[in-house]
C-alpha cells in the first residue's frame, strides 16, 4: 500500500494544500501532509534547526503512523523539497518508495543579485558597521519576516544548505515537477538536479510559476496523478 506524504514550502502550511488534498481525495489517493515545526499549527521545536533536524523530525513523524505494509512517496515543495531530498539521500528509510521534488532548491546556486547582497552584508560585518548591517538586514523582507517569527537562524541555515554532493546518493525513483516561469527557483536548478540524480525525470510546466498547487491546482493534480502512475510501473 502506497501513501503520498506532502512537505510544504517555507512560509506555507497544510492549509495552502487544501484544494489539492480535496482533489486527491476524490481520486482516492492515500495522502498525508504535516505542518512542519514553526509553521501552521505546529509549534517551533528549536530556533536553531537546519535541514538535517527537520528531516529527522519528518522521518519520526511518518514512522509513528506508518502501517507495516505501507510504502511512502515523498513530495516536497520548495523548502519541503530540500527536506525530502535530504531524507532520500542521507537517511534512506526503508519505507521510501519514491521522491517528487517540486520547485525544490536542493542545490545552492545564488543569483548575482544575491551574491552581491551576501558580499555587502559580509563587508558591513567586517567593517563593524552594525547599524548599517541591521538596516540592510531589515530591508530584506524575507529575512526580516523570519526574524520576527523566531526563524531567522533557521532561514540562514536553510537557504545556503547545498546538497550537490548528496543528490547522487539518492537511489529511489525521482520525478521533478517545475514551472518554467518559476522566478524563485529557476528551471535551470531543476535541470541540474535532474542530472545529479541518476534515476530522475523532469516534468516542466509551461506558463507556471513557483506555486502551481495554489495557482493551478487542477493542472497540478493532473500531472501528479501521472507521476504517481510512473511509480506504480
Amino acid at each position: 500500500m502506497i501513501k503520498l506524504v506532502i512537505l510544504h514550502g517555507w512560509d506555507q502550511d497544510s492549509k495552502h494544500w487544501r484544494r489539492v488534498l480535496m482533489l486527491l481525495k476524490d481520486k482516492q489517493i492515500n495522502t498525508q501532509i504535516y505542518d512542519l515545526p514553526g509553521f501552521g499549527d505546529e509549534k517551533l521545536v528549536s530556533d536553531d534547526w537546519g535541514i538535517p533536524e527537520y528531516s529527522q523530525w519528518v522521518v519520526n513523524k511518518i514512522q509513528s503512523s506508518l502501517l507495516d505494509d505501507e510504502k511512502v512517496i515523498l513530495l516536497g515543495h520548495s523548502f519541503g523539497g530540500r527536506i525530502a531530498s535530504y531524507i532520500a539521500s542521507s537517511i534512506k528509510p526503508i519505507w521510501l518508495e519514491g521522491l517528487v521534488l517540486y520547485a525544490a532548491p536542493s542545490i545552492y546556486r545564488p543569483s548575482m543579485t544575491v551574491r552581491l547582497k551576501i558580499f555587502f552584508a559580509k563587508l558591513l560585518r567586517l567593517l563593524g558597521l552594525k547599524k548599517l548591517l541591521n538596516a540592510f538586514i531589515k530591508s530584506n523582507d524575507e529575512i526580516n519576516k523570519a526574524d520576527l517569527h523566531n526563524k531567522g537562524k533557521i532561514f540562514r541555515k536553510v537557504v545556503p544548505f547545498d546538497q550537490t554532493d548528496l543528490l547522487p546518493k539518492i537511489n529511489v525513483k525521482t520525478v521533478l515537477i517545475w514551472g518554467e516561469n518559476d522566478d524563485i527557483v529557476n528551471i535551470k536548478i531543476a535541470r541540474e538536479i535532474n542530472k545529479l540524480i541518476q534515476n530522475a525525470e523532469l516534468i516542466s510546466l509551461k506558463n507556471q510559476g513557483h506555486n502551481i498547487h495554489i495557482e493551478s491546482p487542477n493542472l497540478f493534480v493532473g500531472k501528479l496523478l501521472k507521476v504517481l502512475a510512473i511509480f506504480e510501473k
